[in-house]
Formats: structure tokens, C-alpha cells, sequence
């Protein structure tokens, strides 16, 4: 997923930053994911206490728990954009590229 002029594969501070970058992206990712099957649960909770289906419009958003476990999810949204954002910088080369030799060189 690294683009040419990256740092990834050297072993300099910038190059190790850069593949802490690519993890956290993975697991923000997946973090994402768990969230959204979480929130299901919640929203399948609500429906059978209420008797509201989303599919009925939006009146279930009127369910606390449900609303709640909704607005929890921006964060991760916000998270897993900040992360992005930074990804795209760094293969982009907006960040000092190294001038030392690649890993696999050294």
C-alpha cells in the first residue's frame, strides 16, 4: 500500500512512524467494523423494546441507548479519517523523505 517515496521500508524513526501508521489504519479499521456490528445489536435491541423498525423511517433515532451507540460511532468515523488523511500525506511524500538506503539495502 506504500507509494513510491515513501518511508515505510526504512529503517530511520520516519520510516518506523510510517509503518506504526499503516497498523493503527488496520486496526482503526477493524475497530470500525466491531463498532458497527455492536451498534446493530443496540439497534436490534431497540427495535424489539419499542416495536420500531428503522425501516419504518426514523423514529427509532428517538431510542436513547440507539442514538447513543450512533453518536459513539463518529469517533471512530473521526478517527479512522485522521488516519487516513495522515496515511495519504505520508505516501504522498509531504513528509522529509529519508535519504538513508531501504531495509532491504542496509
Amino acid at each position: 500500500m506504500t507509494a513510491p517515496g515513501a518511508t515505510s521500508a526504512c529503517r530511520c524513526e520516519l520510516g518506523r512512524a510510517h509503518r506504526h501508521l499503516e497498523r493503527a489504519m488496520a486496526e482503526l479499521e477493524r475497530a470500525c467494523l466491531a463498532w458497527g456490528v455492536w451498534a446493530d445489536s443496540v439497534r436490534k435491541l431497540a427495535e424489539r423494546r419499542t416495536g420500531i423498525s428503522v425501516a419504518d423511517g426514523l423514529a427509532l433515532l428517538d431510542d436513547p441507548e440507539y442514538a447513543r451507540a450512533l453518536r459513539l460511532g463518529t469517533w471512530f468515523d473521526d478517527a479512522v479519517a485522521a488516519a487516513r488523511s495522515a496515511r495519504e500525506a505520508a505516501d504522498a511524500g509531504w513528509f522529509t523523505v529519508c535519504r538513508r538506503a531501504p531495509a532491504d539495502e542496509q
